[in-house]
């Protein structure tokens, strides 16, 4: 049987300084924003809050578009809008939005956290099938291969996969 020491319960016990949500609009995300913002309060920590632009999506465009990218840039911009507001009428000051265009796993699991100093990241649980896991992969798992800080990924109670 193993004894755990003082120093590692307190490493534990530590208190997160910056937590990172990764929102896209979602109930899953909008799930895992509500309980990091209640992370947030409860550790005193910033806030970041993460949108990733899915630009693999856009390369069936056989052109370049500026319009497109424009009008994805203005949703998101709008969408973080309303998440930074929530956040502040819960009684966060200490609110970073970030909004990136790439590929959502490898910002999630690796730039962001690294740039930001992240300690905690929150995701939503996708909710694909095992046979959609199998084709495109969940971003939570990737995440949670990839990243070098702690993970929660939250999941819908009312949902049955």
């Amino acid at each position: 049987m193993r004894v755990i020491r003082n120093e590692e319960v307190f490493a534990m016990t530590q208190r997160y300084e910056n937590i990172m949500v990764a929102v896209d609009g979602s109930k899953e995300a909008d799930l895992a924003f509500v309980k990091g913002v209640q992370s947030a309060v409860r550790n005193q920590a910033k806030l970041t809050i993460a949108h990733v632009i899915d630009t693999r999506a856009l390369q069936s465009i056989s052109t370049f578009d500026a319009e497109v990218y424009e009008e994805l840039q203005v949703e998101a911009q709008d969408l973080m809008a309303e998440y930074e507001k929530r956040a502040r009428d819960a009684g966060l000051t200490d609110i970073k939005v970030v909004i990136e265009m790439g590929n959502p796993k490898t910002l999630l699991a690796k730039t962001i956290p690294e740039q930001e100093h992240v300690d905690l990241i929150l995701v939503g649980a996708t909710g694909l099938n095992a046979f959609e896991r199998l084709l495109v992969g969940s971003s939570s798992e990737y995440i949670l291969r990839h990243t070098s800080v702690d993970l929660l990924v939250v999941r819908d109670k009312d949902k049955t996969l």
